[in-house]
């Protein structure tokens, strides 16, 4: 299933896709990991739908989206482009997803301060946070 919503006016599309096309694009997002190690990229994203970002042609992002009760999870973002601002441009998009799934709310973990701040611009805010240490 193709959809335009959000995007077609930046010349891109988001395409639902099997986990196998996005996880190049998927796995760059295992470098800011927020679990420690306790679940891979693979595994988080089992629990959802991915989509790649096509732009020219060519896959450039992906994301991967999980709703659990009203709440839609981005379960996993990657890519990029040098030509858009993905948060700004994709963002929307998803929410529209989100809202024709059913879900009341979009939410995000990430341990990224700047995606905090440009998220943050966009109306979103922070709900809690999550310590994590290791132990023997």
């Amino acid at each position: 299933a193709v959809c335009r919503r959000g995007l077609a006016d930046q010349g891109m599309e988001a395409i639902a896709t099997p986990f196998e096309r996005a996880a190049p694009l998927l796995r760059r997002a295992a470098r800011v990991d927020t679990t420690m190690g306790a679940a891979s990229i693979d595994a988080l994203c089992a629990q959802g739908v991915s989509y790649v970002i096509r732009d020219g042609g060519q896959d450039v992002a992906a994301y991967n989206l999980a709703k659990h009760g009203p709440v839609c999870w981005v379960m996993a973002a990657g890519g990029g482009t040098p030509a858009h601002d993905l948060t700004r441009t994709v963002l929307p998009h998803i929410e529209a997803q989100a809202a024709a799934m059913g879900a009341s709310q979009v939410a995000v973990t990430t341990r990224r301060r700047g995606l905090v701040r440009k998220m943050e611009r966009l109306g979103y805010e922070i709900t809690g946070i999550t310590l994590r240490k290791r132990i023997p």
